[in-house]
Order: C-alpha cells, then sequence, then structure tokens
C-alpha cells in the first residue's frame, strides 16, 4: 500500500533524511521512534507532502506521489495527527472532527456525524462532543486529532 525508496529530504545543507526505505502493507501497525531532531515529523510530513521529498520515491497505492501535482486528492487519503492537534479553537469536538470529510465532500455533514459519533464513543469520549478545545484535556485532544484524521 505504502513504499517508500531512497527518500531523502535537505533542508539546505542539512540532510534530515537519507536513503530512508520503508514498506507498509494493508493492516499493518507501525511505530517511528527515535531521539528528538532524527527526522521523525518530516519523514511523515513528506509522507503526506507537506513536505517536498529532495529524492526518492514514495509509491501510494502504486502511484509515485513524490512530486504529484494532485497534492490535495493524496491528502484526502493519507491523514497524519500532529504534535500540537491543531484542533480548532472556535468549534467543538464534533465540528473539528467533521469538517474535513464535510468539505471536502468525502461525506454528508449527517454520515460525518454518524461516524464520528460511532469514533468517539469507542475511545470513550462522547460525552464531550460538545465541548471546545480549551474545555477538554491534552489526552483528549489528542484522540479527537486520531479520530479527525480517522
Amino acid at each position: 500500500m505504502l513504499v517508500i525508496k531512497n527518500l531523502e529530504k535537505c533542508f539546505g545543507e542539512k540532510k534530515v533524511l537519507k536513503g530512508i526505505n520503508l514498506t507498509v502493507n494493508k493492516g499493518d501497525i507501525i511505530g517511528i521512534i527515535g531521539p528528538s531532531g532524527c527526522g521523525k515529523s518530516t519523514l511523515l510530513r513528506c509522507i503526506n507532502l507537506l513536505e517536498k521529498p529532495t529524492n526518492g520515491e514514495i509509491i501510494f497505492k502504486g502511484n509515485n506521489i513524490a512530486n504529484s501535482k494532485h497534492i490535495l486528492d493524496i491528502r484526502k487519503k493519507i491523514g497524519m495527527v500532529f504534535q500540537q492537534f491543531n484542533l480548532f479553537n472556535h468549534m467543538n469536538v464534533l465540528d473539528n472532527i467533521i469538517l474535513a470529510p464535510v468539505l471536502n465532500k468525502l461525506m454528508t455533514r449527517e454520515e460525518a456525524i454518524t461516524k464520528a459519533t460511532s469514533l468517539l464513543k469507542k475511545v470513550d469520549l462522547l460525552d464531550i462532543k460538545d465541548s471546545y478545545p480549551n474545555q477538554i484535556s491534552g489526552g483528549q485532544k489528542q484522540r479527537v486529532a486520531i479520530i479527525r484524521t480517522l
């Protein structure tokens, strides 16, 4: 499903990613670990095309997306949970979760609410669906961000 071949990313003279190779098959659950500053977030940002790789291939569902002109279409299929959550403070939890699928016409508002409600139940957060980000804990924000990605 996702194959990374010889991925490199440079910021000026600093080479952050050096020949990264990775294969992730459907259903795989992986972890990326390492010390601060070793390139974990840069790798994820390259996969989601938030950073343009300097060299290498990112093959997603059989297509090399590393230099794709269809970035928005690719981002509809590859999710990312940011370290800082990036929840919209002026929107409640439910609205934060349903915003992208509704705006991108991936679901109707009703379908998005149904899915969001189901996922909130699974992680025991249904009771905070009407709360705003400043009213919930960091752990709850993290779970909301994960649900939003799903």
